[in-house]
C-alpha cells in the first residue's frame, strides 16, 4: 500500500524513482545510501515535533480554559471543539509527514562513477547536484557529536571554478556536494580519492589536469608532515646558533 502510494505520488510529481547515472562508464558506477541510523534520527526528530505540537495544544487549552470557565456555555463549547479539532488535525497530518520522511530517505541517492558524482534528495522539492572530477579540489569528512554517537558522518566534496556560486557580496563560494548521514564515510572518501587520482593521471579531464596539485583531502591530512618540517627547522636553527656561539 505504501509503495503503491509512493509510486502514485512520484508519477503525479513527475519524479523518477531513480536518478539518471552521471557521466562515466557503467562498469564504474557505485551507489551509496544514507545509513539506517540517519533515518531513525529523522524519525526521532519528527516524533519530537509531533509531541511538541500536541503538548502545545493541550497547554493552550488549559490556559484558555481558566479564562472561559465562567464564560457563557457556548464559549466553553467553542473552546472544547477547537481543542478537539487541533488534536484531530495533528492526528490527520502525522501519517503524511511520516511518509514524507520515509520517502525522502528512500529517494536519497549518492552515485559515483569514474568521471563524476551525483547526489539527489527530496520528494516534493527535488535537489540534484552533479560534480565532475575536473572541478573537485577538496574532500572532507565531518561528524558532529550526535552523528558520532549514531556511527554517521558527512562526506563533503568541494569544488570551485565553473561550478562555484557567487554570494550576495560578490565573493565566490565553493560548490559543495554532501554525502549526508552515511555510515561508511571512509569508504566513500577513499573511493573518490582513488578515482580522482586515476582521472588526473589518465588525463581524462583535459584542462582539469592543471589541478593535479590541488588538495583532495582536508588540511588535517598533511598536518603530520608540516609538524615534521617544523621540527627539522627548529633543529637546524639550534645547530646554526651553536656554531655561531663557538665562533
Amino acid at each position: 500500500m505504501v509503495d503503491w502510494a509512493r509510486a502514485l505520488v512520484l508519477a503525479a510529481l513527475r519524479v523518477p524513482a531513480e536518478p539518471h547515472p552521471p557521466e562515466g562508464s557503467a562498469e564504474s558506477l557505485v551507489v551509496f545510501r544514507a545509513g539506517k541510523n540517519f533515518y531513525y534520527w529523522q524519525l526521532f526528530l519528527w516524533a519530537i515535533k509531533i509531541l511538541g505540537v500536541v503538548v502545545g495544544v493541550l497547554v493552550a487549552y488549559g490556559i484558555t480554559w481558566k479564562f472561559v470557565k465562567t464564560a457563557p456555555i457556548w464559549v466553553q463549547y467553542g473552546v472544547v471543539v477547537g481543542e478537539v479539532l487541533g488534536v484531530f488535525g495533528v492526528a490527520f497530518v502525522s501519517p503524511f509527514t511520516f511518509l514524507a520522511i520515509k520517502w525522502a530517505y528512500e529517494l536519497r541517492w549518492y552515485i559515483v562513477t569514474d568521471r563524476s558524482l551525483r547526489i539527489r534528495r527530496g520528494v516534493w522539492n527535488v535537489e540534484e547536484l552533479t560534480m565532475t572530477f575536473a572541478n573537485i579540489q577538496e574532500i572532507r569528512v565531518q561528524s558532529g557529536p550526535v552523528q558520532r554517537l549514531l556511527g554517521l558522518a558527512d562526506v563533503e566534496v568541494h569544488a570551485a571554478g565553473g561550478g562555484a556560486s557567487v554570494g550576495k557580496h560578490g565573493e565566490e563560494k565553493s560548490h559543495k556536494a554532501v554525502f549526508e548521514g552515511v555510515d561508511n564515510a571512509s569508504e566513500i572518501r577513499d573511493l573518490i580519492v582513488e578515482r580522482l587520482r586515476e582521472y588526473r593521471e589518465l588525463g581524462l579531464g583535459g584542462k582539469g589536469n592543471q589541478l593535479n596539485n590541488a588538495p583532495i583531502e582536508s588540511s588535517a591530512a598533511i598536518l603530520p608532515g608540516l609538524l615534521e618540517v617544523r621540527e627539522e627547522a627548529v633543529h637546524l636553527r639550534k645547530a646554526l646558533q651553536s656554531k655561531n656561539a663557538n665562533h
